[in-house]
């Protein structure tokens, strides 16, 4: 499995605030509960771990390939299994036994198959009634939805696209992949970081997409305001993607694939019309209405059908 930079680790915090309601691991503290067993897969030097023994009551095992984050790890009194969650055999590593929850927490945008280690979750590391909680990156956050408007998906040394990220989900799509693995969300939260109105202009308004109803959708579309999804899935829940929220607003790709588009026929238009004037004749300025008008009555008769 890429390992995250220690850097870039929220492992590397010294201090948790678990009532820091922007912060991932206040919601994943939050629905693990208390007095559970928990595996922590990923879990880097053990923070989240011994947090969770020291103010829940938690007893914890975790996963780790690094052997640098591992030892970190047992110096807070922490039960690591050295084991690489891209090695189908990982599982082999906890020698049988099974827990109340499992924690994935940014990590399983960064394995190879994340199919395959939900799976081997499901049927060799979750207790009965067992559950898996999760935090990922929200893919269609309002920063990234504006880089593409603007033909940029630029990947950096944190956040949503993070170079070592290897997938990318919205809401919809990872809710999907839990499906498919036989997993069903049965508790859902929004870690979030809304855009601010003037910031979402500027950014439009190098593209001349700056409409009203596309920066209202980027700073109060929900999916658009949150960076990270916080979710409990388990295997008794009904293994389907949940019906999605009707959108606040237009998406707003389609918003500007339509603004685009209006640009691009209005060149057309007006150069047709430069092309009419530029022939010239007794008669230039007769064609030029002509072409004005069924120019117009075409532009309606689109509108008319949608």
């Amino acid at each position: 499995m890429l390992e995250r930079p220690p850097s870039m680790s929220p492992y590397d915090r010294r201090q948790v605030d678990l009532t820091d309601e922007t912060a991932s691991w206040t919601h994943v503290a939050r629905q693990v509960g208390r007095d559970a067993d928990v595996l922590d897969l990923g879990c880097w030097d053990g923070l989240l771990l011994a947090t969770l023994a020291e103010r829940a009551g938690c007893r914890g095992v975790g996963v780790e390939r690094d052997p640098d984050a591992a030892a970190r790890a047992r110096a807070r009194g922490v039960e690591v299994v050295a084991a690489d969650l891209d090695d189908p055999a990982w599982p082999a590593a906890l020698g049988g036994r099974r827990f109340d929850v499992v924690i994935l927490a940014d990590v399983v945008e960064h394995v190879r198959d994340p199919h395959a280690v939900l799976v081997a979750i499901r049927d060799h590391a979750l207790a009965p009634n067992g559950r898996v909680v999760l935090s990922v990156p929200n893919v269609a956050h309002g920063s990234v939805r504006i880089g593409l408007l603007l033909g940029a998906f630029e990947r950096g040394d944190e956040g949503i696209l993070d170079r070592t990220h290897l997938h990318f989900w919205t809401r919809d799509t990872f809710h999907a992949v839990l499906a498919r693995a036989g997993l069903g969300v049965a508790v859902e939260a929004r870690v979030e970081k809304p855009l601010q109105p003037e910031v979402v202009r500027k950014a439009l308004e190098r593209a001349g997409l700056a409409s009203d109803a596309l920066v209202r959708h980027l700073v109060d579309d929900p999916d658009a305001r949150t960076f990270q999804w916080v979710v409990t899935a388990n295997a008794d829940a009904a293994a389907r993607p949940p019906s999605p929220a009707p959108p606040l607003h237009r998406d707003p790709l389609r918003v500007g694939d339509r603004a685009i588009a209006r640009h691009v026929r209005k060149i057309g238009e007006l150069q047709a019309r430069v092309r009419v004037l530029e022939e010239g004749g007794p008669l230039g300025w007769v064609r030029y209405l002509k072409l004005k008008w069924r120019q117009r009555r075409a532009r309606r008769d689109d509108a008319r059908r949608g």
